[in-house]
């Protein structure tokens, strides 16, 4: 999420709602940043007094936080009640500019549990590939696509300490362009390669050339059939790329 917190607190001035629920709405905003967040009503009454959201007493709020069962209660503070998500969400504006929609990754077009647990930067693009594909934008969704790929490839040379293998040593030292880590990779250009199956091979052979396709050819747009037709082989090439890098 890139809206800022107090750019949020403008939205949740607006609303038609108690304190109690404002400050519910605050736990959202957090929470929607990182699940299953907890904040104290200590914490909840300052942001609100910060951000002029309201004053309230930090007792009397707790105890109205309480009466709206949305939330549970811990040592650590309030935390969102699976259920209460999309309640709150559906107090505020649509399409809150600088706001990820809420989705199941779980079901996304890479699911979570092949890129969850890798690096920050990796599920970040994972989740904006996945979001872009739910949202019908199939041309950025095969740019990101395409991004991550190329991520992963160097991700595995580094760790196999071959990453001088697709440098320009003779120029700037920089990486090579998608074209040439795909050859390198797939072996053509410096055998052995990564030692990629032959669905992976195809597969980056596939996806940088669509994404290729959707970032420099004007007259060009992706329809979702040209990403499904290849979901299950990027699917294995991401799970070979990340076991090779050793990044789970």
């Amino acid at each position: 999420m890139e809206l800022p917190l107090s750019d949020f607190c403008e939205h949740v001035i607006k609303l038609d709602k108690t304190n109690a629920e404002k400050a519910v709405a605050i736990l959202w905003y957090h929470d929607h940043k990182t699940p299953d967040t907890a904040m104290t009503a200590g914490a909840l009454t300052k942001i609100m007094g910060d951000h002029h959201v309201g004053t309230p007493n930090q007792t009397t709020l707790a105890a109205a936080i309480r009466k709206t069962k949305l939330c549970n209660e811990n040592g650590k503070g309030f935390t969102l009640k699976p259920g209460s998500r999309k309640v709150i969400q559906g107090w505020l504006p649509t399409n809150l500019e600088g706001m990820q929609p809420e989705m199941n990754h779980a079901e996304g077009y890479l699911p979570e549990a092949v890129w969850s647990n890798t690096r920050g930067y990796i599920e970040t693009v994972c989740k904006q590939l996945n979001g872009c594909f739910r949202a019908a934008y199939y041309d950025a969704a095969s740019v990101m696509l395409r991004r991550l790929l190329e991520t992963l490839i160097i991700e595995a040379y580094e760790h196999l300490k071959r990453e001088s293998e697709i440098k320009d040593n003779g120029g700037t030292g920089s990486y090579y362009m998608l074209k040439d880590l795909v050859a390198r990779a797939n072996g053509n250009a410096s055998p052995p390669g990564l030692n990629l199956g032959r669905d992976a091979k195809k597969t980056l052979d596939d996806v940088k050339g669509r994404g290729d396709k959707s970032a420099h050819n004007r007259r060009y747009n992706a329809v979702a059939a040209d990403l499904t037709e290849i979901r299950d082989g990027v699917r294995t090439t991401v799970q070979e790329l990340i076991q090779i890098a050793s990044l789970k």
